[in-house]
């Protein structure tokens, strides 16, 4: 018996799906051709109906957790870059490797639109356009 107010994937699927145990037709139907029975046509009807119903609770289920597991995933992604090493980076080293870059881009790299290379590091985040606003020599 699924637990009162869970909300577990196992207790979920288990308490919103009915059972999907029905008898087959009969031996004798699916092993020939004949034309089934008139009871027969409204039992697999029924079953149809009523795997047809399971099938839409499943698929409402999987959606469901299908949002869930987005958000959780999207909660794990802004605590990983809450931790990022590179966060606790001195301002220091990250001066020197902008200065190296920089120096790379204006040797190796030339688009047809040329952008000042601090211009487009200071666009990546609040701490690295202050760290390059603040040291002269990367302009």
């Amino acid at each position: 018996m699924p637990c009162p107010n869970c909300r577990c994937p196992s207790c979920l699927v288990d308490s919103t799906i009915p059972s999907t145990e029905f008898p087959l037709p009969t031996s004798e139907l699916m092993a020939t051709n004949r034309a089934p029975t008139d009871p027969e046509v409204a039992y697999s009807r029924d079953v149809i109906n009523s795997t047809e119903k399971v099938v839409s609770l499943i698929q409402a289920t999987i959606d469901d957790l299908e949002k869930r597991k987005s958000g959780l995933l999207g909660l794990i992604g802004t605590h990983r870059a809450a931790i990022s090493p590179l966060r606790s980076f001195p301002p220091e080293l990250l001066a020197e490797t902008f200065a190296e870059y920089i120096t790379m881009m204006e040797i190796h790299w030339r688009p047809p639109t040329r952008i000042c290379p601090p211009l487009m590091l200071m666009g990546i985040c609040s701490r690295w356009r202050q760290i390059i606003l603040d040291t002269p020599r990367l302009w």
